[in-house]
């Protein structure tokens, strides 16, 4: 089943943090739109590699709380699904 809606956004990060039991990283999903037969963009992934850290060293509860927050926030925007598509250059 193709989802009409993706997560885009949680709070003021331009993509989706998540927490994992070792530390954090960021998920851009609009990265992967093609998986749902939408048409693909690159989004904005400035300060994605900032988002990635793990559970230890300064700061790390503090990070770990704004990220929390920002799941209460999240944006979703709906996509548009276009037919199977395939790179003509390749052969499957």
């Amino acid at each position: 089943m193709i989802p009409n809606e993706i997560m885009h956004r949680c709070g003021d990060f331009d993509w989706v943090p998540l927490l994992g039991i070792l530390g954090a990283i960021g998920y851009a999903h609009l990265l992967v739109l093609r998986q749902y037969r939408s048409r693909q963009f690159v989004p904005v992934t400035r300060g994605l590699a900032q988002c990635e850290f793990s559970y230890k060293g300064d700061n790390y509860k503090k990070k770990v709380r704004e990220i929390s927050n920002a799941w209460n926030q999240t944006r979703r925007m709906k996509i548009f699904t276009v037919n199977p598509t395939k790179t003509p250059e390749y052969n499957w």
